[in-house]
């Protein structure tokens, strides 16, 4: 019985020493490091638009009628002068007629009226009619002359119809929509066609953020179509919406296109390309930040090796990286890949060294 409690007691003194040894020391991790160097932040901002005309007129007969031709579509380039529409010329000349009918009626009333009134004047003084007779011969007369000249009216706007039944181009341009199709019937003033000028096109762009810092009206901007991205030109801000539209939420930007552009089609997609002075930043990659309560932050390297979570400013993410405004000096070492199962203190070791950014951080 003695023997069995000396050996237990011995066991439990060689359990309780082994157990009082220090655990043995995780391995360091090799991570990517990189040196902190703040460059000038430069951020790019691109914009897609279109090529769309200054001016669009929408085109219309000044009288109505049945539009008996449309010589053009959507898409056709069109000249100063061209006819592109004509009403039914038939309907035109009878109501002419009509109108040249009854003016020579209302002509013929005037006459005898003006007859009556004249015989009533020499009459009245002689005694053989009385004022009442002559008071009627005057008011007929006022009355057929208002009648004549109303059908003078509307002989004229007659005339002018059949003058005016071809729908005109007014500037070199191409046809953008066509809202009526021959064999229709309009109304004067009715838009049969929009014409977008050839004049002065210019880009649109609709942005959905806050505008970047420096764009205002008369700023220059550097443009170029998506098929020729190398060839850029330099155009200027013209217009910009002074409230956020309701139906797309964006604000809209015209942008004046110089001459060396105006051979691009109506419709071209382009892109605009802004840069934002940010300030000085640390260009740092995407795999570099980590979180601190919800907030950004990143691997700090000390001298010995250990890291340490430090918050920083975050002032852009872009693709692939990130800027950071503040919370690092020139001269720290941060952890740039190989972050994710860290822990405050561990000891790390560092793989390599990014170099450091060049003087700018545009991509």
């Amino acid at each position: 019985m003695g023997l069995l409690r000396i050996t237990v007691f011995g066991l439990l003194a060689l359990v309780v020493g082994c157990s009082a040894e220090p655990p043995p020391e995780k391995t360091a991790v090799r991570v990517v490091a990189q040196q902190v160097a703040q460059v000038a932040g430069l951020a790019q901002t691109v914009l897609t638009g279109d090529v769309q005309a200054r001016f669009v007129s929408e085109l219309a007969f000044p009288s109505a009628g049945k539009v008996a031709q449309l010589s053009v579509d959507v898409g056709d380039k069109v000249v100063t002068g061209q006819v592109l529409g004509r009403l039914d010329p038939l309907e035109l000349r009878a109501t002419l007629d009509i109108s040249e009918a009854e003016l020579q009626a209302l002509q013929a009333r005037v006459d005898l009226a003006r007859a009556d009134y004249s015989r009533q004047a020499r009459l009245l003084p002689q005694g053989y009619t009385n004022r009442n007779e002559y008071e009627r011969a005057q008011a007929a007369l006022k009355g057929a002359e208002a009648e004549l000249m109303t059908a003078t009216a509307r002989h004229q706007l007659a005339r002018d119809a059949v003058a005016d039944a071809d729908l005109l181009a007014l500037a070199d341009g191409v046809v953008v929509a066509r809202p009526v199709a021959p064999g229709e019937v309009v109304q004067a003033g009715q838009v049969v066609l929009s014409l977008a000028h050839d004049e002065a096109p210019e880009a649109v762009f609709d942005w959905y953020e806050a505008l970047p810092t420096g764009l205002v009206i008369g700023a220059p901007i550097h443009l170029h179509t998506l098929s020729e991205p190398a060839r850029e030109i330099s155009g200027q801000v013209r217009e910009i919406a002074p409230s956020v539209s309701a139906s797309s939420g964006t604000l809209r930007i015209r942008v004046s296109l110089p001459a060396e552009a105006w051979h691009w089609p109506l419709g071209t997609v382009v892109a605009a390309r802004l840069a934002e002075s940010l300030g000085p930043v640390v260009v740092l990659p995407w795999a570099a930040l980590s979180r601190d309560q919800g907030q950004p932050a990143v691997w700090r390297i000390d001298a010995q090796q250990r890291v340490s979570l430090s918050r920083v400013e975050v002032s852009r993410y872009e693709t692939g990286r990130v800027l950071v405004a503040a919370g690092l000096r020139d001269g720290d070492l941060v952890v740039a890949q190989g972050g994710q199962l860290l822990y405050p203190g561990q000891q790390v070791e560092v793989a390599n060294v990014l170099a450091v950014s060049g003087p700018g951080a545009q991509p």
